[in-house]
């Protein structure tokens, strides 16, 4: 927390001796010794002085030690004569200081029992005898010992005790986002368990109450209807005028555009792709016109505005609010970094990590879905891994991405094989799993025995599972081949790739047990959008079909970019999968996963 609490012993000694208490008298120090000097041999005769004194004129005379050396800021040895002053001894204001110093203490140390123990002391303050500060500085120590037992409910409790004690409204915002803090790390159990108790009182109650609310609700529309009804039932609630910053998406409107600029290449080796992108921005479009107001679209061809102060002229020239596209990657990467554009653009691929303030970049990324499927698969408990690809640019590009991230998470690829097409995969596979080895050294044994002897083919068993990268045609021989090796018992994950997107039952037979990762629009009953867009076009249901999806995606989520930016665990449901922002602006989907029975795809809870 960053709250700055000025602790000091300053006053310490007039208190001590206004209540009746006097040092022994001693001789006056030479003035050719040092103010250092000076103070250290008042420290030794204080402490000489105390040593033969009753208990409490003793504990008085190794406080006014203690505060001389803090002056010098000799605090460990301040804090070590501390250490041996019974508290009880002492008045009730000079108390609170060393308990809280010591508590300090100890909590830079990391020893949150011993700090508890302490404030425990200076807990009853039946006489009044602290000020508001230092029981709002006592809260504050005790939330800190309690985050560092890992204990997020008293930690929260304590926190929220400090709010409503605190009259200062600037520190306000930042005790609410701690507070937040503390709500987050607690599971929806442990929510749900401590609203029922009924031991909370008002705040408490309001603040969990929220966190529920929120933490049931991941799909951004839902957070606003959930915290709407919740801000309406609890309007006299801290957090209702003055939201933790991490909500601040929430009492935010969805941005509005007067006029869009779609950025797409009409012309060239991607006018077909844009068209089908195109085609989906338009249906989203008609269908928001249907039920109310709509921003105007103007379509550019990206082919012929093709630089970031081309574009910079098109959007001051026609007055645009917000870009959809560029869909060409080294385009993109122009825009992602360019500082004179500050019009929101949502590129359609990715071409960069980083990008500037109001720069999103979404596609179908082939990569993202090696790594979900590689952590899908390390959450399964996989650990050994064999990967099988085409050689070919994308097939490297999956295969590499899945093995980085596999490794990343502590996972080990064994061996990855590459093929050319469909005929090598016997082969491959035969050596991927040392099958023809084994059969070899049988070959020499016979050869040397000269006759028969008995022989049982057998596998490598350093391999868990297998992940694959192949297009239907090519998968559908895989699994056979797998079984042929005596492999047909390994789990095998792949990309959306070897489903072709329409049901096949009869030749999908040999995808059985494969699970992979897809889209809704693919794995989901028809959407309404789906449905029109299919009597229209023939090629809904294939994999270029996904590319409608993603037109109608990028239309539906640009109202709700900057909030799901501010809104870290917020999500929205597309056709393309379930999207999210990273704090770079990036569009994460997470699919859908699947496993072929009876050749047909199953969805898997």
């Amino acid at each position: 927390m960053k709250f700055k609490w000025h602790l000091s012993l300053l006053a310490f000694a007039f208190s001590l001796f206004m209540a009746g208490c006097s040092t022994t008298s001693t001789p006056t120090l030479s003035s050719k010794l040092s103010d250092a000097d000076k103070n250290q041999a008042k420290v030794e005769r204080l402490l000489k002085d105390a040593a033969t004194a009753k208990p409490e004129k003793s504990a008085l005379l190794k406080t006014e030690a203690a505060q001389i050396l803090l002056s010098m800021q000799a605090k460990d040895q301040a804090l070590n004569i501390l250490a041996t002053v019974p508290l009880q001894l002492i008045p009730a204001a000079s108390r609170y200081d060393i308990a809280s110093l010591r508590a300090e203490a100890a909590l830079e140390n990391y020893n949150p029992e011993q700090a508890l123990a302490l404030l425990e002391q200076i807990k009853a303050n039946e006489e009044n005898a602290y000020t508001e500060e230092q029981e709002l500085h006592r809260l504050y120590l005790l939330s800190t010992a309690f985050q560092q037992q890992k204990n997020a409910l008293a930690a929260l409790k304590t926190l929220i005790k400090m709010n409503r004690l605190n009259q200062d409204s600037s520190q306000r915002q930042t005790l609410h986002d701690e507070i937040w803090g503390q709500l987050r790390l607690l599971s929806n159990e442990e929510i749900s368990h401590n609203i029922r108790s009924g031991s909370l009182n008002y705040y408490e109650q309001g603040w969990l109450e929220l966190a529920y609310e929120l933490k049931s609700h991941k799909q951004l529309d839902t957070q606003h209807k959930a915290f709407a009804n919740w801000s309406s039932l609890w309007e006299s609630h801290p957090a209702t005028t003055l939201p933790p910053s991490a909500l601040s998406g929430l009492t935010q409107e969805t941005f509005r555009a007067r006029k869009i600029a779609i950025l797409l290449p009409f012309t060239g080796k991607l006018a077909k792709p844009a068209k089908a992108i195109k085609e989906g921005i338009l249906q989203a479009h008609l269908r928001q016109k249907s039920s109310g107001q709509s921003p105007e679209l103007l379509f550019l061809n990206s082919d012929k505005i093709n630089s970031p102060i081309q574009l910079s002229a098109i959007i001051n020239e026609e007055a645009i609010d917000f870009v959809i596209g560029p869909l060409n990657k080294d385009f993109v990467a122009a825009l992602a970094t360019d500082q004179h554009l500050s019009t929101p653009i949502l590129a359609l691929n990715y071409a960069s990590d980083q990008g500037r303030d109001n720069f999103y970049q979404f596609g179908l990324s082939a990569e993202d879905e090696a790594r979900q499927a590689a952590e899908t698969i390390w959450k399964e408990g996989k650990q050994s891994i064999a990967t099988l690809a085409p050689s070919t640019n994308w097939g490297a590009k999956i295969n590499v991405a899945f093995s980085e991230h596999f490794s990343a998470l502590g996972g080990k690829v064994v061996t990855t094989t590459e093929y050319i097409d469909g005929s090598e995969l016997a082969a491959k596979v035969s050596n991927l799993f040392n099958t023809d080895l084994s059969t070899q050294r049988y070959k020499t044994i016979r050869s040397i025995l000269g006759r028969s002897a008995e022989f049982e083919e057998h596998r490598r068993t350093d391999i868990d599972s297998i992940f694959i990268v192949a297009l239907p045609n090519e998968a559908r021989q895989i699994k056979p081949i797998l079984s042929f090796n005596f492999a047909g018992n390994l789990p095998v994950y792949a990309t959306s790739h070897v489903y072709s997107g329409r049901i096949d039952p009869i030749q999908d037979q040999d995808l059985n047990n494969i699970l992979f990762c897809d889209t809704p629009w693919s794995l989901n009953p028809p959407s309404q959008d789906k449905i029109l867009l299919t009597q229209l076009r023939e090629n809904t249901n294939s994999r270029f079909g996904k590319l409608y999806a993603l037109g109608l995606d990028a239309y539906r989520i640009f109202p709700y970019l900057n909030q799901l930016s501010n809104l870290p665990g917020t999500e929205i449901q597309g056709e393309t999968g379930t999207l999210s922002i990273e704090e770079n602006g990036l569009l994460q989907r997470q699919l859908l996963w699947a496993t072929f029975k009876d050749g047909t795809p199953q969805l898997i809870q």
